[in-house]
């Protein structure tokens, strides 16, 4: 397999790139876990389920937002459009990165990789105009990206207090088909409620201080989306029928 590269977003080198036509919602349509900050998961707990999942390598806690029961699969992508209300940040700065800068240590820019399919010289947007200026999008996604800096330092904090709490619960969630055999998405986790519920005063009111319980909130809530999903695969009659879904404490306490 062909090891992609970022590099640097250049006026100069990239001139004269523009973005595939359909590259952006080909990419989100193969997104079957979007990437999420903690300060977009109220938002995002209003159209999809919304879970934890953590790093084996680094240690680190990532939100996502599950869009369908398989892998490069999103339900939310009809006709070529990218059917919900709220579309997280991820899905709108793409096809950029940021990625740390070559030339500054401790500093972060904006990468693209070129050899991915994304880009063209002939059709589709441009993103630089003709004076080699960033055009309008181009902008708006570095916009973006310059603000999930912080955005992931939050993310960050609010995961690790989490984590500190024990307020993060394993799940096994067992998908039952119509006519086969039951499937396992693992690897997710969600808010532990029990956990939550035994918390002291003062424990509660630390995170309250923090802006952290509508966030939490939110995710518990969320979980009543993973319904909705089951509704929308279940109206393509192509795919295979859902009968349940169940969400069980994970039996094996190892994270896939």
């Amino acid at each position: 397999m062909k090891k992609l590269t970022l590099v640097e977003l250049s006026s100069k080198t990239h001139k004269e790139l523009k973005i595939t036509n359909n590259a952006v919602i080909q990419h989100i349509a193969k997104q079957h876990l979007m990437n999420l900050r903690a300060t977009e998961l109220g938002q995002a707990a209003t159209c999809y389920p919304v879970f934890a999942t953590k790093n084996t390598h680094n240690g680190f806690w990532t939100f996502s937002a599950l869009t369908s029961f398989v892998p490069n699969e999103n339900l939310f992508v009809k006709n070529d459009k990218f059917d919900v209300i709220y579309r997280p940040t991820s899905t709108q700065t793409f096809p950029f990165y940021l990625m740390k800068a070559p030339a500054e240590e401790n500093a972060y820019t904006i990468g693209i990789i070129e050899d991915q399919g994304d880009f063209s010289k002939t059709t589709g947007e441009p993103l630089f105009d003709e004076n080699s200026n960033p055009t309008e999008a181009t902008k708006r996604r570095a916009q973006l990206l310059d603000a999930d800096v912080q955005k992931d330092i939050q993310t960050a904090q609010f995961s690790k207090t989490l984590d500190d709490l024990g307020l993060f619960k394993h799940l096994d969630m067992n998908v039952q088909l119509f006519d086969g055999e039951p499937k396992t998405i693992k690897g997710l986790h969600t808010i532990d409620e029990d956990r939550f519920q035994a918390l002291s005063i003062e424990e509660l009111d630390s995170l309250r201080k923090q802006g952290y319980l509508m966030p939490i909130h939110a995710m518990l809530i969320s979980l009543l989306q993973v319904n909705r999903l089951i509704t929308i695969n279940n109206e393509n009659v192509e795919r295979a029928r859902i009968v349940e879904v169940k969400m069980e404490v994970a039996k094996d306490a190892t994270i896939s």
